[in-house]
């Protein structure tokens, strides 16, 4: 699968949101729900930068296959996503500049994240909390 989607990318997440009501602000632990928010937000932000306004008019965006990793191991909730499908002209060393303007326009996600270059190994490591017939942590919708 590396060959179909040769990018790799790691992000960080914010563990507390904060919610503003009419009745004041509060912060609570960040859920599940948020990361699949936070992680439809960035594929569109990047599908946006790489694409420019193609994105919109023509449908044109990259294969996305997203993991949400930390919630069955108790760790920090971060995304792994295998990105393919990338257009002639975008070059490997462009990537890590569209990655972070994307990220920037979501406010979930943390300041480090990780681009590298997809191995064979990739695929096992994003995996390694799903189970054979559990894979509720992998973001279908997106790919």
């Amino acid at each position: 699968m590396h060959t179909q989607y040769p990018i790799a990318l790691t992000l960080t997440l914010k563990q507390q949101v904060v919610e503003r009501t009419a009745t004041g602000n509060f912060t609570r632990k960040l859920t599940k729900d948020d990361c699949i928010k936070a992680a439809e937000r960035f594929v569109m932000k990047l599908n946006r930068a790489v694409f420019r306004g193609a994105a919109e008019r023509h449908g044109k965006k990259l294969n996305y296959l997203v993991v949400i990793e930390g919630e069955r191991s108790y760790k920090n909730l971060h995304l792994h996503i295998a990105i393919g499908n990338l257009p002639a002209h975008v070059k490997f060393n462009t990537i890590n500049e569209l990655v972070g303007e994307a990220r920037k326009h979501v406010q979930q996600l943390d300041e480090q994240y990780k681009v590298d270059i997809a191995d064979s190994g990739w695929f096992e490591y994003m995996t390694k909390e799903l189970g054979a017939k559990d894979t509720d942590n992998v973001l279908w919708h997106l790919a």
